[in-house]
Formats: C-alpha cells, structure tokens, sequence
C-alpha cells in the first residue's frame, strides 16, 4: 500500500539534489570528527585534537562553500557553475584527507577510533566532481533519455567485432565508435582467438556462422580458457531460432541479437553485458586480494610471514586495504611478541643452565615405598627411577615397553583413593585434563590400577621445576620471570576455556624443559585431594596453603581466579625469592593469608617494574573480583611489560 504522505511527492529540483548530496558526507565529516574530538581530553592526545579541529575547519569552510553556490532561492545552475563549486571543493576536501590520513598512520589509536577516522576519509571523498553530473533540468532529461536507450559510460571499453562479412564487421565498427567504444575486427575465428591472446577486450560480438571455425566453436574455445572465460560474448547472427539461440546460451554467451538488429537494442545489449563484465572483474580483483590475505594468514600460522608483504594492498581505501593493514600491524606485533619471549626465554634458559648443577631435582633409583627400579609394572612399564615425592605420592620415570618411549608415573597415596565414589569422580577429572593439549601443559595419558595401587601415566619431560630453579638461583631476573608468567597464563587460559581449573598451582607443579618451555604438571589431580580432606590435625590444608586463594582456604566456590592468585604467589616468588606471607605455624600463615596485605615486591627487589609489581599486588587481591579476570588478559598484561 502506497503511503499517501509521499504517494504524490514531486522529485526534487536538480539544485535541491545537489545541495543534498554535498551536505550529507560534509555532516557525515562534522558529527564522527566532534565526537572524536570529545573523545580527545586526555593530555597524550595533543596530536589528534589539532588534526581533527583542522578537519572541523575545513568541513564549514565546505559548507560555506555550498550555502553560497546553492541558496535555497535558486531553482537552477549552469554546468560552468557546478564545475566552478566543485573546483573551490578541491582544498577543504584535500586538506581534510591528508589530515585524516596523516593521522591514520601516525596515531593508530583503537579499532574503534580507526572505523571512525576512515568514515571521514569516506565521506570527504564523495565530495570529488562525479563523472557525470546532473547540471539542470534540461540535463536530467538527457541523462534520463540516454539511461532508457541503455547509454553508458563507456569511453575505454575495448570491443572486438567477429565476422567474415567485411560489410557487417564495418557497420558495427563504425556504429560502437560513434558510441564511444575502441574497436577490433577479426575476419575469422582463427584471427579472432589470436588477437585475444594480444589484447585485453571488455567484450566480443561474436557471429554463428563463420568458415573454418565457427560461432560456436570459438564460444566453446573462449569459455574453455582461464584467460579468456570472464569476458562476455554477445551472439549476433542471422539465425533466430529457438536452438541456435539455446545452443549460444548453454555454451556461455551472455546475449544473443539476431540480425537485423536494433541499434537502441544493441547499445543497451552491450551496456548490460559490460556492466556484468566490470562488477564480474571487481569481483575477481577482490577474490585475488583476499587470497592475499588468506595466504597472508596461511605464513603466519606457519611463522614465515614477513611484516610489509601487504603494503601494496593496505595502500586501498578501501574495507580490504584497512583489513591489510591492521593484518599488518597485527604481524608487527606478533612478531615483536615473539622476540620478546624469545629474548625472555633466551634468559630463562640461561638461569636452568646456572641451575643444572644442582641436585634438587636429580633422580635417583629406589627400592622399597611404592614401586622399586628395574620393576615391571602393571605389565607394561619398566621403572627406571624415582623423579620426586610430594604429598599426593610418589612420580616415577618409567619405561614403556608397548611404546618404546619414556613416561611418568605417579603413584597416588592410598588414602586418596580409598572411596569408589571418589575413584569415579576423579576418573572424571582425568577425562577433563586429557582434553587440554597444548604444548605448555604435561599430557596425562592414562589412570588404572595395579597390585593395588592407583597410578596416573603422563608425558615425560625432562627437565627442572620452577621449585628446584628459585632454590637454586634464589631469585630470577625479570625477564626469567615474566617468561614463566606467559607460559603458565596460556596454560591456564587453554585449560579454562575446557572447564578445567587446576586449584593447586605451585612452583613443584611447573616444570621447564631445558629449553626453557614450561610444562604445568597434575591438572586434575588436585580436586581429588579436596574432595578427600580439609584441613589436617595440624591446621594444614591437603595442598600448599602458601599458593591458595582465600576462598580455596575457606571452601568456597573456586574458579578461575584461585588459579590466577596462585600464578601470583608463584610470580612473586620467582621474583623475591621468597612467597608473599611467611609464618612460623601453618595457622599463623592462614591468617596472614586471610587478612594481611602483601608487600608490593618492588619494594623487596628494586629491579621489578612498577607496572609488573602492581600486577602481581592485584593478582593477590582477597576477593577474586578485585584480581584480573582472565588468564588470558594475564597474558596480554605480562606482553605489555617492558
């Protein structure tokens, strides 16, 4: 139903028109330029308030500009004078995208501030003289006369003329120049192909019946070619039934006229046709850059992307150019992250090193307790030595003889495992730490019982804990530190998106291979101890009550963010040598833990960044609310420190 408001609404003057279509990107400029501008308070962003109140200016200046050339009181313009306005838009407009751009590339600013300073660039750009202008009544008339007889823009379409009839290849020649099209004539099929394989045409007008090869048969040639595919191909002969024309069809020809033709009908056959021809050629042109970026993406996955190889693309204006560069400026970044960790790593590796000398964690052959050396357990494994004993059993290195292949053993207190229930939960937790594979966290494989004994199997990493590291060296360097904070934090964020939370993150749970890649140990093992025992007859909590949470302590809900505290406490140790509340009674220590507040460990060790000591001093925060939320900003917060 017509809406009777608007059903005789008279279109509007061409000045009206004009006057609208000037304004609207001018107040399109002013709106996102002011409200970036209140955006720009802070101090640091000097830079930008001067660039975008020189945006502003030169936006009324526009206007100004429009106000005078179209008052509301004219209802006509000349064409001399539309050319005049558009010429005096040239400097504001100028002025307004180097302005933007400049400050594009100089100050990146959010994702958000980027989409905005590139609404600007857009909507100055359309201030530029269109091609064609409607300049006044009587020019709207021709425009609208010329769009029904299928009139184009049409001055650099190549067309190539296919006929062996000199008298039809010169009428069509002759009648497509005075259209405005560049014109080729081949007499044949033959010389037809050939001169595709020299020129690059917009279209063909292809007769059906030729000597030698025929309509058809170049059709079938063209279509069949990688190079030749897109181009239409408009049929024109003096056959007009119903076969001929779906025989030109179904092999790929975009139209087909039958002699006589129509001129009108011709011209509006071969606008339609190039018309189909450019959005077609967009279309490949922006298929071909973004295989681009996909191979862009493809070299970065695999770490052989270089930064800059999508500099040509990210030139555009674009939506592709402005994904090219933040693709970019993300490969810059990635890239510097991986040096930096690679420096921090290099550094880590250095401290293992100055470590190795240390017998801490030596392994050492055993007899006697769970399992003894040279024992073959549940039928399968060959132990080879005892790596080290803590409160929920014994972890072997053993030998698996189906595989051929070295693994761990740990070999889980009886007391832990006494209850079938608890059996059937733990196995449950097992099936959550399986999921978890990432190259920072030590895969379980397996959990069975032999000889009455229950055991877990895990991969075997040789290697030191971050335990025996702080005991050997006494404290770290930071880079040491914030090298085994990243890793950990990516363990953990990996392990949370699956549900699983650790609750018992300890410096003898982490263990760093002699490269220096951290592997996070016993996911899943410690809800098996909670589940068992709270608090002993001496106060202690089953776990290190030194690296728990307040709400861990308490029994309450546990999250994420226990693990994050822990992270803290471990982080904090690295860097001080010692954990953030120490007490001579584990009593005396839960109510430390509960109550006090840590000491910020710059003010132990002068050498911590003030940005990485705040982190930690919040990390360590009584109420998980007040802690960083995610694993995963831990990450991105422990890049960001130099």
């Amino acid at each position: 139903m017509t809406d009777p408001s608007t059903a005789h609404a008279p279109a509007p003057d061409p000045i009206s028109g004009l006057r609208h279509d000037l304004r609207t990107p001018v107040n399109h400029i002013l709106g996102y330029a002011e409200m970036l501008l209140e955006d720009a308070e802070e101090p640091t962003h000097a830079e930008r308030r001067r660039a975008l109140r020189e945006t502003v200016r030169a936006a009324r200046d526009v206007l100004g500009l429009i106000k005078t050339a179209l008052p509301a009181s004219r209802d006509d313009i000349a064409p001399e004078e539309i050319g005049s306005l558009y010429d005096s838009l040239r400097e504001p407009q100028g002025k307004i995208l180097s302005t933007m751009r400049d400050l594009l590339t100089s100050d990146g600013g959010d994702a958000a501030f980027r989409e905005d300073i590139q609404r600007i660039i857009k909507a100055a750009e359309r201030l530029a003289k269109p091609d064609a202008a409607v300049t006044s009544t009587a020019a709207a008339a021709e425009v609208a006369k010329a769009t029904e007889a299928g009139s184009t823009d049409r001055g650099a379409a190549h067309v190539l003329v296919v006929d062996d009839d000199e008298d039809n290849r010169e009428v069509l020649r002759r009648r497509l120049e005075r259209n405005g099209y560049q014109v080729g004539c081949a007499e044949d099929g033959s010389r037809a192909l050939e001169m595709l394989t020299e020129q690059a045409y917009d279209l063909v007008l292809l007769d059906v019946m030729m000597p030698q090869l025929d309509g058809y048969q170049v059709l079938e040639r063209m279509k069949g070619t990688p190079a030749t595919r897109d181009i239409p191909v408009i049929m024109i002969s003096a056959l007009d039934d119903v076969s001929s024309v779906v025989r030109c069809i179904e092999r790929g020809a975009e139209d087909y006229l039958p002699k006589p033709f129509d001129p009108i009908l011709l011209r509006a056959r071969i606008s339609a046709s190039l018309e189909k021809k450019r959005l077609r050629d967009q279309e490949v042109q922006h298929l071909e850059r973004v295989a681009q970026i996909i191979e862009a993406a493809k070299r970065m996955e695999a770490g052989s992307y270089r930064p800059g190889t999508l500099a040509d693309l990210g030139a555009r204006d674009d939506e592709l150019g402005q994904l090219a560069r933040v693709f970019d400026g993300m490969a810059q970044q990635v890239r510097a992250r991986e040096d930096q960790l690679r420096d921090r790593i290099r550094d880590l590796r250095s401290e293992i090193e100055a470590a190795r000398t240390t017998p801490a964690d030596a392994e050492t052959a055993v007899n006697g307790g769970n399992l003894s050396t040279g024992e073959a357990f549940a039928e399968r494994y060959e132990v080879v030595s005892l790596i080290g004993r803590g409160g929920m059993g014994s972890v072997y290195r053993a030998r698996d003889r189906e595989l051929l292949e070295d693994v761990a053993v740990k070999t889980l207190l009886p007391q832990l495992v006494a209850d079938e229930t608890v059996i059937e939960r733990f196995k449950q937790e097992i099936r959550l730490a399986r999921r978890i594979s990432h190259r920072n966290v030590v895969r379980t494989h397996d959990f069975g019982q032999w000889g009455g004994v229950y055991y877990l199997t895990m991969e075997y990493v040789e290697g030191i804990t971050v335990r025996a590291l702080i005991d050997s060296r006494g404290q770290l360097g930071v880079p040491s530190t914030l090298a085994i904070g990243m890793q950990l934090a990516e363990a953990l964020s990996v392990a949370h998106e699956q549900g699983v939370i650790h609750r018992d993150i300890k410096p003898q749970n982490l263990l760093l291979d002699p490269e220096g890649v951290l592997k996070v140990m016993d996911f899943g093992v410690a809800r098996l101890a909670k589940r068992q025992s709270a608090i002993t007859e001496v106060g202690l909590v089953v776990g290190t009550p030194a690296y728990m949470s307040p709400e861990q302590l308490l029994a309450e809900t546990v999250d994420a963010r226990s693990d994050l505290y822990a992270t803290g406490v471990v982080l904090y140790e690295c860097l001080t040598g010692r954990i953030p509340f120490e007490a001579s009674s584990p009593v005396t220590l839960i109510a430390k833990l509960l109550h006090e507040e840590p000491t910020p460990p710059a003010e132990v060790n002068r050498d911590i960044p003030p940005a990485l000591s705040s982190l930690l001093v919040r990390l360590l925060a009584k109420k998980p609310e007040d802690r960083v939320q995610s694993a995963a900003d831990l990450m991105q917060r422990l890049r960001e420190i130099a």
